[in-house]
């Protein structure tokens, strides 16, 4: 090729990358600002209390758990967030602040006003299957072999009370026809304020089924469910979030439905979606104000 034609090659790979440089830039649109997001000043930062599965959950998901052992914290979540017990104040607190953010299990915010929950990373939480970047798994932690009466109740829970499931949460089996063995007894369920709602409508079905059994469902936290477990208080733990190393080596336990974690605002608020690097730094207190989440 002589210098002639080498020059004429050349100068078209240029104008090809030009090309595609404009229609890079023409596709790509810059970020808008949110109308009346600046208006809302100071987040307040609203969280579960220590204990809970839904937080450790959250915090491990947006990457702000602690890394090491013998910390007096939880995670990184900031010093003046406001702590609260339960999904439920959790949404009052919400609702009455147009200027906080929270985070509750999404099956806690069924008929409920005033808050709206946001998509992460542009994935809403109606996202099935893991899509969701907040997604996380409920489970029953047991000790021991289980009791006719516990083996069928968990078996319902399996078949056909997947309906029941499904009606807030992502089943983790279908639904199956169930013939109950009519044990006679009392089952005792500790543990998770987010699956305690989800555990009592499953009791009560299955109660309606096999009159002979009493199912009584406590709600506290996770961690409290799990050492119940494993002390033999309870005969079922609640746990909302994965166990931990040592629970696995001292429980059996069986995922009984998927939940994805709400991220929650005020109504008022303009805001839509929220990337994970945001909720992140929102909650270790390296963004304050919402408008700084404008561009």
């Amino acid at each position: 090729m002589n210098a002639k034609r080498k020059w004429n090659a050349l100068l078209m790979v240029v104008l090809l990358v030009g090309l595609v440089g404009c229609n890079k830039n023409q596709a790509t649109s810059s970020p808008v600002a949110v109308e009346g997001l600046n208006d809302l000043g100071v987040i307040e930062v609203v969280s579960r209390e220590e204990g809970s599965g839904t937080r450790s959950t959250f915090a491990a998901l947006a990457d702000f758990e602690q890394k090491q052992e013998g910390q007096t914290q939880p995670d990184l979540t900031r010093e003046d967030a406001r702590i609260v017990n339960n999904a439920e104040e959790v949404i009052e607190a919400v609702k009455a602040n147009p200027s906080a953010i929270g985070y509750v299990s999404g099956g806690a915010l069924q008929d409920v006003e005033g808050v709206k929950s946001l998509s992460v990373n542009g994935i809403s939480t109606e996202a099935q299957e893991g899509a969701y970047p907040l997604s996380r798994n409920f489970y029953l932690a047991y000790c021991g072999k289980l009791n006719d009466l516990e083996q069928d109740f968990l078996t319902y829970i399996h078949s056909e009370g997947q309906e029941i499931v499904g009606e807030a949460y992502i089943p983790v089996a279908k639904s199956n026809t169930f013939l109950s063995n009519q044990a006679e007894g009392t089952i005792r369920i500790t543990g998770s304020t987010s699956i305690a709602p989800l555990m009592e409508q499953l009791a009560q079905a299955y109660m309606e089924i096999n009159p002979h059994a009493v199912i009584e469902v406590n709600a506290t936290d996770s961690t409290d469910g799990l050492t119940q477990a494993m002390s033999g208080s309870c005969d079922f733990g609640m746990s909302s979030r994965a166990l931990k190393d040592y629970e696995m080596e001292l429980l059996d336990y069986e995922m009984i439905a998927e939940d994805n974690i709400a991220v929650i605002v005020n109504e008022e608020n303009p805001i839509e979606d929220i990337s994970l690097t945001d909720l992140r730094s929102i909650y270790v207190g390296d963004i304050e104000t919402w408008q700084e989440l404008n561009p």
